[in-house]
């Protein structure tokens, strides 16, 4: 995964004075300020607190580049980096480590005690500064990401910078020998784009380029850069949103001669001798580019713009029409549900509702039903900005005005009860075993794995306006809708299961499964993902294992995998890791993400010294899905 990073070595006052950057200790004597974009390149400002003399090993750094711009590309492993160099004939010095904060966190984190980033360099080279760095962030899920690679969706997670900077475009080096040069980076892998007697372009990741460049002479302005400086990068280029709007904010905080505008090119310069000896340049970005940005450019609490209504009102149009309707009325054909109630759409509209229980239905689909699966990674056509998106347009479409928030807590009925009132009230739409009729099946493990109690309760209770499903609040008492809502949550660990019976959270002393087994034969994936189906066998075949549901203690309550104990990702630590043994006990951990939130937990069990542990690779909900074993359970103070 190459994505490009800078490194500008500037005075310590200017750092001091910068908008919206992260300020942190970088070595010793330095401050650092670091700009971070939705494609995941980096701008970073280092500047010395106090005299180069006092800055030991790192003097050298400054007094070499003289407040230029060192560059470094990401990697997912500096290791693998290394012997990929080294195998094409380069030099590299020894792999570093280090960490940006001195202080090792607390709490459930996504840092395990150790390094948070490894670098790599090259050795001996003739061109200088001009090969890059290579850097690895040591907790980065980089697979992932790369998997769900769609910067244009993620800006809105970002801080928006007031000068309309949205990338980082293209890294300009100088260097002599133009030849040599271009030789040694498609060496590295880099792809040649474009290429002549001045310039070598080349592609580094997605639109991001590296420009190689020579003088045409040693007196033009390249060729002084090159006599002062020596090799390496003089000039950076951003992505931009407007030029126009890009220009005027500048120009409150710079003269006018600092900079150079060609609106024809839609491109601004700020000259270098007014940005410590480095050009800036601000391109604007593509259309295309401009109307996916704006696609996306929503949030929970504002509508959405006529440019994200008009792309996901054409994704319900291909993907869900069909089945739910065209003015999403529902059961157009196999008895797909309405997509225009207000009470499902009201009791799902929050975030945290029914564990975004509209999400994981699109995402995951209903096995067994005609509800495909439409994330992708499940095979899917839609990564989960379009589900999210799709979503919030049904949301504004319903109307719904005010969100319907549930309790997260488990309710509390007779099962048997309520078996008595299925099978009176029920059973014509959604069938005796819960397989759905003319209605949704009830007896879906991903249903029951991702719909909470009282999402449950409230559907019984008002019912689905518009379509068949009645509400039992006049009919019903409350007393008898608990007891369905305790039915249908028993049939989790499947309809036919013997009785309904809840299971209390494991004692500190059950956490440990099967302590007189075997231990697990597992073929990590990646050295910490298990498959579900090696942890279902090491489940058949008894063996020696702790089992951790990173996820809330209501996700917990709703299913989970047996013997597991709700260890939730978001609470501290400290008061059970005692009880969890770390005397090389195999310690699965899982939640629903399906890696997100079981990371943090594997991380900070690392942090604590814990050497053999292992994450379920597709996470709760595939597993459900599967039909493999599940509980639902209850919450009981623990007692010692």
């Amino acid at each position: 995964m190459t994505r490009p990073g800078i490194i500008l070595l500037i005075p310590w006052a200017s750092v001091c004075h910068l908008p919206n950057g992260m300020k942190r200790v970088f070595f010793d004597s330095t401050e650092m300020a670091s700009y971070y974009f939705a494609d995941f390149s980096t701008f970073d400002l280092i500047a010395t607190t106090d005299s180069i003399a006092k800055m030991g090993k790192q003097a050298s750094i400054m007094q070499q580049n003289k407040s230029a711009g060192l560059y470094a590309f990401s990697t997912s492993s500096v290791d693998s980096t290394s012997n990929w160099l080294q195998s094409q004939g380069f030099k590299t010095d020894t792999i570093r480590a280090g960490r940006s904060a001195k202080e090792i966190g607390k709490g459930w984190d996504w840092y395990n005690g150790g390094p948070q980033w490894q670098s790599l360099s090259f050795a001996n080279t003739m061109i200088g500064n001009a090969l890059p760095s290579f850097l690895q962030y040591m907790d980065l899920p980089y697979q992932e990401i790369q998997n769900e690679w769609k910067p244009v969706a993620w800006r809105r997670y970002y801080q928006k910078n007031p000068n309309g900077v949205v990338t980082i475009e293209a890294i300009r080096i100088v260097v002599e020998d133009l030849e040599a040069s271009s030789e040694a980076f498609e060496k590295m892998g880099l792809t040649v784009l474009q290429s002549n007697d001045r310039f070598t372009r080349f592609k580094i990741a997605s639109n991001q380029e590296l420009y190689v460049t020579t003088p045409k002479s040693p007196d033009d302005a390249l060729g002084k850069i090159l006599k002062t400086k020596g090799p390496g990068v003089y000039s950076i280029c951003f992505g931009i949103t407007s030029v126009k709007e890009t220009h005027e904010f500048l120009k409150k905080n710079l003269a006018a001669r600092a900079m150079k505008l060609d609106s024809t090119q839609k491109k601004l310069i700020v000259l270098k001798d007014y940005a410590f000896g480095m050009q800036l340049e601000f391109v604007e970005e593509s259309k295309e580019q401009a109307l996916q940005a704006k696609i996306y450019d929503y949030n929970d609490t504002s509508k959405m713009n006529s440019s994200a209504v008009e792309y996901a009102s054409n994704l319900y149009s291909k993907y869900c029409a069909l089945c739910h309707g065209k003015d999403r009325q529902g059961y157009a054909a196999d008895n797909a549900p309405s997509l225009k109630s207000h009470s499902l759409m009201a009791t799902t509209r929050l975030p945290r509702a029914s564990f975004n229980f509209l999400v994981h239905t699109v995402a995951y689909g209903r096995d067994g039903t005609a509800m495909a699966p439409y994330g992708k990674k499940q095979g899917g056509p839609l990564d989960r900005e379009d589900v999210e998106l799709l979503l919030n347009w049904l949301y504004d479409t319903s109307g719904v005005e005010k969100p319907v928030e549930l309790d997260l807590e488990p309710v509390i009925g007779n099962a048997e009860l309520g078996k008595t009132i299925y099978d009176k009230n029920c059973t014509t739409c959604h069938g005796k075993n819960g397989e759905g009729i003319t209605a949704p099946a009830l007896a879906n493990p991903m249903f029951l794995a991702t719909a909470s109690d009282a999402f449950i309760h409230y559907t019984i209770t008002n019912g689905r306006e518009g379509t068949p499903m009645m509400a039992y609040k006049d009919s019903l008492s409350k007393k008898e809708i608990n007891a369905v809502t305790a039915y249908l949550r028993s049939r989790a660990s499947g309809w036919n299961a013997p009785a309904p019976v809840t299971v209390s959270e494991p004692l500190p002393k059950d956490y440990v499964l099967n302590p007189n087994g075997k231990a697990p034969k597992f073929t990590l994936i990646d050295g910490k993902y298990v498959p579900a189906t090696q942890l279902l066998k090491a489940l058949k075949d008894s063996t020696k294992m702790v089992i951790l549901d990173a996820r809330s203690t209501a996700g917990w309550q709703q299913s989970h995998i047996p013997g597991a104990v709700s260890v939730p990702y978001y609470k501290d630590p400290d008061k059970f890791i005692k009880d969890i043994p770390n005397d090389n006990t195999m310690i699965v951990v899982y939640c629903a993400c399906p890696h997100a939130a079981s990371e943090g937990v594997v991380k900070t069990l690392t942090r604590f010294g814990y050497k053999n542990t292992a994450i379920l690779d597709e996470g709760i909900l595939v597993w459900a899905q599967k039909g493999y074993p599940v509980q639902y359970g209850k919450v009981e103070s623990k007692k010692k």
